[in-house]
Formats: structure tokens, sequence, C-alpha cells
């Protein structure tokens, strides 16, 4: 059986047509390109090449030989290419889980640096609930999970990404665009679009920032934020979202300003603890450590 580098020597044997030449392209010495090829010789049998004076003529086996060792060389060629590409973090796949708030507003400018130079990187994403994004991680299904405020688990690091607040949306023009900041009084003339009771974010608002009495006013109930926006786009009520949906681009037609007192949220990288994670991995870390995430102006207070 040949191996990648008897056909090596072998090949530069036939383009150069001398031992020596091969040897000096190959950086070894000539005695070591002529015992190569005489072995080769032996394991197939046949004679490879006519020695003329200092030439080596090759047979037409030799021939046959050369031209067919092109399709191994390109796929080794090509083998070689992807695997330095990985030792640079720029080839692979990399599998993200995501909650809705970080998929729509964190992931496409994060990707977008990411992928710049990267173009032979693959990404596959899927939006989940934040439990699905931990299980996701944990069975390792995904390379990462981003999420807002995820709860802690044992076998999951969480890697703090971005800082934002929760914030309230509205149509423009509305009574509320007048306000540097809303409070809970502000909310009581108005209604409301709310977060379902079991979500994260309506247990966070109701223990910091919710009055009993503001369950009046509440109107719908929605487990997302983007939701949230467009029934606040239509007029149905004002809504209390993240910040992160707020800051997407213009996606919504909506004025935002944040809440006082200030409600802040967290978003965070999952990975599994105690594994080393793959190099694609560590390299979109970078590039999100590198963004700015500061928030959209119209959600400062002052």
């Amino acid at each position: 059986m040949l191996n990648l580098r008897q056909l090596e020597i072998f090949r530069e044997v036939m383009r150069t047509r001398t031992t020596i030449g091969a040897a000096k392209a190959l950086t070894i010495s000539q005695p070591a390109v002529s015992n190569a090829i005489r072995q080769m010789e032996s394991q197939v049998g046949m004679t490879l090449f006519e020695r003329t004076g200092n030439r080596l003529v090759p047979t037409p086996e030799a021939e046959e030989i050369f031209r067919g060792s092109e399709a191994v060389f390109s796929l080794y060629h090509a083998f070689s290419h992807r695997i330095e590409g990985l030792r640079r973090r720029e080839v692979g796949e990399l599998r993200i889980l995501a909650t809705p708030p970080i998929a729509n507003a964190i992931l496409p400018g994060a990707l977008r640096s990411f992928l710049g130079n990267r173009p032979d990187v693959r990404i596959s994403i899927d939006t989940r609930r934040v439990d699905g994004v931990i299980e996701g991680v944990e069975t390792r299904m995904a390379d990462i999970g981003l999420a807002v405020m995820p709860p802690e688990r044992d076998y999951i690091d969480a890697i703090h990404v971005a800082t934002g607040q929760m914030v309230c949306a509205f149509p423009p023009g509305h009574p509320l665009e007048d306000k540097l900041a809303v409070t809970v009084d502000d909310l009581r003339k108005y209604a409301l679009v709310v977060y379902e009771p079991k979500s994260r974010f309506n247990l966070m608002l109701q223990r910091s920032y919710f009055s009993a009495d503001l369950h009046r006013n509440i109107v719908a109930e929605v487990r997302y934020s983007s939701l949230g926006c467009l029934l606040a786009e239509a007029g149905i009520g004002v809504t209390i979202v993240d910040s992160f949906t707020g800051m997407s681009g213009d996606r919504y037609r909506l004025s935002y300003r944040p809440l006082y007192p200030r409600q802040e949220i967290k978003a965070y990288a999952m990975v599994l603890r105690g594994e080393k994670p793959k190099r694609l991995v560590s390299a979109f870390l970078d590039e999100m450590a590198k963004l700015d995430w500061d928030e959209d102006p119209r959600e400062q207070s002052s």
C-alpha cells in the first residue's frame, strides 16, 4: 500500500525528472528520494522510471499513476486547507440556540461582524424559550446558547455579553413621549400589553415595578416582546419590552422610554461547563465582546 509521502516524492520526480531536483524541492536528501522511488517500484511491482544519464524518463505506467494521483492530492490540499481554516477559526459550523429577543436584536449584528471575514463558516440558528435553549446546550444540540436572564444550571457556564433594561413602547406622538422615563403612576392612564404570567420578564416586573392596581389596565398578554411591539404599534395599548427588542433598528414604528426605577436585564452566552468549546465558539464570543451594546438613545432617561 502506497502512502501519501511516497506519492508526494513520486510526483516531484515526475515534475523535475531528477532525484536531485526532487530532493531540493522537498528539502530532503537525494538518497531519500532514490530510496523512496525504489521502494515504490517494489511495492507496485513495476518499473516506473528508465534511467538515461542523470535523467529519469517515466514509463507509461508512471504517467498513468501520476494522472490518477491528481485527484488524491486535490482532495488532500482541500482537506489541509480546511484544517488550517479550523486552526485559524475561519471554517466549520456554529450551532446557535437563542431566545427571540437575542435572536431578533443582538444576533444579526454579531453575525454580520463574525461572518465578515469567514465566508466558509456555516451558521445554524434556532429560537426557543430559555428552558429550550439551556436543554439544547446540555444535550449538545447547540454549541452555544443565548438568553436574557437564564436560570443557573450546574452544567452550564453563563458568560455575560450585553446589558439592557426594560422599556415602555408606544406609538409616536403618544403622551408618554414627553416623559424622560415612565413610572407606574404614568401607566395607570393607559391600556397595557404585558407578558404572560409565568414568563421571566413578567415575574421580574411583578416583583419590582408593577403595582396590583395596574392589572385592571391589562388588555392583552403575550409570550414574546416582538408581539407586544406589534400590538402597541397597532394601538392596542402601551407595552413593556426589553431594550434589546426596542433597539432592533426601525423594525417597529414605536417610541421608547426607560422605566423608572430602572429595570436592568442582562444577556448571557451559555456553553457546557468543564468542556473546552470549539474554536469557532471562542471566536464568536470574542467578536461579541468587541461590539458596542450601548442602548438606543431613545431609551435613555437623560
